[in-house]
């Protein structure tokens, strides 16, 4: 023990003269803050970097090699499978968020260049002036959410509907290997050219996405470019059974009509309608009305908004809510008409109230890390061939029907999301809201009026150890219905079942590019499972 925490502080004095003081963070409690997600603890990092540049970043990572120091990327902080959570003391954490500018944004070859580090925000912000936006455009903890860490991890929601998640939407990436050795893909793999395109030999771009940082750290990013949309409509539509709203959403994915589909089941749905407070009422009001461009829309939008209240899907159990885009005022209400025309008799329109507050302010503060009463919230996901969706719903409700029992003593809620992710997928979300203490990363994160109408529960070991029994039961009966998932981190059981040559392939990519394990060791289940 003694001659590890020499070995320690001689890489961190090393590490700290390197890149400056102010890049390298020791603090006890700010260690033990970077050491966590928003679901739990890790092992607690000997150093937190945050380098200004790719080139002190790239040194940084030759020193952590010659000293076998162990290394992880960190995002925005926004994962909950233990991602980016430590397994021994002695890792270097690396804050990518240091590396957070947009550096080119080419509106006639039509992408943008951004550092990994940039969040979802600052680049929509960026590019708004220019009069375009990414294809995918973030999730909706995109004022934190890193580009990088959305590329690592899979990301999905804003665009989604039309145009799938993050891995799909990027061209070009800079990587850092774990010795400090940089790689770039696609098209500026030949150093003549820009990253105008990422198809050009094997798909290197490809290989670098859903890594969760197991292959190298991002550093530099491309992506695509479209021109903004003018033209908005919303909707939203009740239904009284999974089978209705899940058909509904199958078709309206096949014929590519929206941007966005979501969908909540009653738990989720009794969450989201009780989860604000007259003054956040207000201010997303405020932004509806401010979104329209004009004020007669805007007092339009919010009369509707007000006659609707809180009450518009009163009667009816499942929910689903479109947004969609268009070139034409004329396509846009076609396509609404068609969405209106899959849905039928089978559900009822509803004020489409939720699209609406969720497109005035797309990127709002992650208040939703905690439940409308300060409850703990953790979730598990799977992705799902549409004619499978159904099913991962109906199991995750036998899981907790199985453990009803356990999850009425500590009063457990539940509600599940459900979304659309271009023309074949369905993201099925469960998710768990328990009583239980919050953690450090709520505190700073959240906003601080939100924080203070909420209760801050004692501590309860128990009610978390059976959500960590849930979570995992969660997952495994997902598993076997085929799911795939986002940020797999040290959580899903990814080569659990994996077919045996893209397993070796696999383990076979991890040792050329990280030959002593050191880059992120665990994630993707590396080195965790006998051969």
């Amino acid at each position: 023990m003694h001659a590890h925490a020499n070995q320690n502080e001689t890489f961190v004095s090393a590490l700290t003269a390197l890149a400056g003081s102010d890049a390298v963070i020791t603090d006890q409690a700010e260690r033990e803050f970077y050491s966590q997600d928003i679901y739990r603890h890790g092992k607690t990092v000997a150093a937190v970097l945050r380098a200004p540049t790719v080139d002190i970043l790239q040194q940084a990572l030759t020193l952590a090699a010659n000293h076998q120091v162990p290394v992880i990327a960190r995002g925005g902080g926004m994962s909950y499978t233990d991602g980016f959570l430590a397994t021994a003391n002695e890792t270097l954490l690396v804050d990518i968020g240091a590396l957070n500018q947009v550096l080119d944004i080419n509106t006639e070859d039509m992408y943008v260049t951004v550092q990994a580090g940039c969040t979802w925000r600052a680049l929509n912000d960026a590019l708004k002036p220019h009069g375009v936006r990414t294809p995918y455009w973030g999730p909706l903890s995109g004022m934190r959410a890193t580009v990088g860490g959305a590329l690592s991890q899979g990301s999905v929601f804003l665009g989604s509907g039309q145009h799938g998640s993050a891995a799909d939407n990027v061209q070009s990436m800079d990587v850092l290997l774990a010795d400090g050795t940089l790689v770039r893909t696609g098209s500026a793999v030949n150093t003549h050219a820009t990253p105008f395109y990422r198809n050009y030999g094997p798909d290197l771009t490809g290989l670098f996405t859903g890594d969760c940082g197991a292959l190298g750290i991002k550093v530099v990013a491309t992506l695509p470019l479209m021109r903004t949309l003018p033209h908005e409509r919303h909707a939203s539509f009740g239904f009284t059974s999974i089978a209705a709203q899940m058909t509904a959403m199958n078709e309206i994915a096949r014929q590519g009509l929206v941007s966005e589909c979501f969908a909540f089941d009653p738990g989720l749905q009794a969450i989201r309608l009780k989860r604000s407070s007259m003054t956040e009422d207000v201010k997303s009001l405020g932004r509806v009305m401010k979104s329209e461009g004009s004020l007669l829309g805007g007092l339009k939008a919010g009369a509707k908004v007000i006659a609707a209240g809180r009450d518009f899907l009163k009667g009816l159990d499942f929910s689903m809510h479109v947004t969609i885009e268009s070139r034409s005022s004329a396509d846009a209400d076609e396509r609404l008409a068609a969405v209106r025309a899959i849905v039928g008799d089978t559900g009822k329109e509803v004020e489409a109230t939720m699209p609406k507050v969720m497109r005035a302010d797309p990127f709002a503060n992650v208040n939703s890390l905690l439940g409308p009463g300060g409850e703990r919230w953790a979730p598990v996901h799977g992705i799902f061939a549409m004619s499978r969706a159904q099913e991962a719903y109906e199991a995750a409700q036998a899981v907790f029907a199985e453990h009803a029992e356990e999850m009425g003593q500590h009063e457990m809620d539940t509600g599940v999301l459900m979304c659309t992710i271009g023309s074949s997928a369905t993201l099925v979300e469960p998710c768990l809201y328990w009583e239980d203490a919050q953690m450090p990363i709520h505190q700073r994160f959240l906003d601080d009026d939100y924080l203070s109408n909420l209760t801050n529960f004692p501590e309860d070991l128990k009610a978390r150890a059976l959500v960590d029994k849930l979570r995992h039961a969660l997952s495994a009966k997902l598993h076997t219905l085929g799911a795939t998932h986002f940020q797999i981190g040290k959580h899903y059981p990814y080569r659990q079942d994996m077919q045996p040559g893209a397993d070796a392939l696999l383990q076979a990519i991890k040792a050329a590019v990280d030959p002593d394990g050191r880059m992120n060791p665990g994630v993707l289940g590396l080195g965790q499972k006998d051969n």
